[in-house]
């Protein structure tokens, strides 16, 4: 059913009290609607359910007390927008059942100027949809430190063109922000404080992340594939972001993120064409950049096969393992660092759980009380590996770290690690770290989204 615009625009005068700094005066859209928190005869979700393509709903100034989750289908061209994060409230605390806050499915979803509170899943999930513009949105749960909030922040999943800016995600148990299996997206200006994993890319292609504050999460701003996921990561590009702080006891209820070490700035796992510049690197007590294979989470090729028939995206020009109509995606290569500030890192791995979280014991027993290297590379999958001479050192998976002030580099061989590792068993070479030199791609510059740029 579909609102005609008079009767949109009837249900709320236009510029009240309730809407100081956006009203329907403020919309482009075909149709408008205004619900203000203070009216009891008109329901917000009342609203959602019946609103048809091309229609923007402005949400008043004031907390809305929500006992479902906030669920659009079947409309294209929506935007949904309150006054700002501090003056529009979408609290879920009292809802019963287990649903996520905002959870949409569209071509062209905008949301903005909101904050949404305490969700019992995922504070907002957009899932299978084009032209995705998450603005000025901030997820949050009352909680600190809580395995029992919501796995997600901002969760944009199976999407296409994806913009997320000037946005906040706080005590998330999983991922703050986050973009999964994406085809292009833009992650700009946004902060994540107090979650397991602050930002997070998975198995994303064509990713620009860039100036945000990522600081006070078990791991700071993290890309990596998964097993089985039908898009292989590709062209991801970090740069000028903050990454400090980052020491947080990890309070996953469970998943991938749970095998972070408390104190990661930054880890690429299962992933390729990778470059990681221009970030400010502070004070994450495990280690600032650590470049790692699949491998180290699941170590049967056979988890990460990909039938080619279901990928999603391309994988041309990759260096990927194949085998009998399948790919498999637990490869990193092809990763670029340079030209990152470091300090005051590495003085204090976590040993706080060496079952599950085994790289932060390793760095722990490795270097004593002597600061991690501010890169670290497994070279699981290098054909060979030698503590003293480079040119026995391989470099297979074209892995390229550049010698800057500040920056220090060691390779792990974690395929073979001793019962107790030390940092003398590993490869440590001084500038410029050859055979790691490197200072390009292989296959040319990263590609990177142009449909956000200003």
């Amino acid at each position: 059913m579909r609102l005609a615009l008079p009767a949109l625009l009837a249900l709320t005068a236009c510029g009240s009290a309730s809407f100081p700094n956006v009203s329907c005066k403020d919309a482009a859209s075909e149709s408008c609607v205004e619900v203000d928190p203070l009216d009891e005869e008109q329901s917000l979700l009342d609203v959602v359910n019946t609103v048809g393509s091309d229609t923007t709903i402005v949400l008043g100034e004031g907390t809305f007390s929500m006992d479902n989750q906030v669920t659009f289908r079947g409309a294209d061209g929506l935007v949904f927008m309150g006054q700002g994060m501090d003056e529009t409230v979408l609290d879920f605390g009292e809802m019963t059942t287990q649903g996520n806050g905002v959870d949409a499915i569209a071509e062209g979803f905008t949301i903005e100027k909101l904050t949404i509170l305490d969700a019992p899943k995922d504070g907002l999930r957009v899932e299978a949809s084009t032209d995705v513009v998450i603005r000025e949105v901030r997820a949050t749960w009352t909680n600190e430190n809580d395995p029992g909030n919501g796995g997600y922040g901002l969760y944009p999943v199976s999407s296409e063109r994806v913009l997320i800016e000037d946005s906040e995600a706080f005590n998330a148990s999983d991922a703050g922000v986050y973009v999964g299996q994406c085809i292009e997206a833009v992650v700009r200006r946004n902060t994540a404080q107090k979650n397991v994993a602050g930002l997070e890319i998975e198995n994303t292609q064509y990713a620009d992340v860039y100036e945000n504050i990522v600081t006070d999460n078990t791991g700071g701003l993290v890309v990596f594939d998964l097993p089985g996921n039908p898009v292989v990561g590709r062209d991801v590009l970090i740069h000028d972001n903050v990454v400090t702080d980052n020491n947080r006891a990890n309070f996953a209820p469970g998943g991938t993120v749970a095998y972070i070490p408390a104190g990661t700035g930054t880890f690429a796992m299962a992933s390729r064409r990778v470059e990681i510049t221009s970030n400010t690197y502070a004070n994450n007590n495990s280690v600032d950049i650590a470049l790692i294979s699949g491998m180290v989470v699941d170590s049967d090729p056979e988890k990460w096969a990909i039938p080619e028939g279901d990928l999603v995206g391309s994988i041309e020009g990759l260096q990927l393992d194949t085998a009998d109509g399948v790919v498999m995606n637990f490869r990193s290569s092809e990763i670029y660092v340079h030209d990152n500030s470091h300090s005051g890192s590495g003085t204090d791995p976590d040993n706080s759980d060496q079952e599950v979280r085994e790289l932060g014991f390793l760095l722990w027993v490795a270097w004593g009380s002597t600061p991690v290297d501010t890169v670290l590379y497994d070279t699981i999958g290098e054909s060979s590996f030698d503590i003293e001479d480079a040119s026995k050192n391989s470099n297979d998976n074209h892995i390229c770290v550049k010698a800057t002030d500040g920056v220090s580099f060691a390779s792990m061989n974690l395929e073979n690690v001793p019962a107790l590792p030390s940092k003398d068993k590993m490869f440590r070479p001084e500038p410029p770290f050859t055979p790691f030199d490197c200072d390009s791609f292989t296959g040319g510059p990263l590609v990177t989204p142009t449909f956000a740029a200003e």
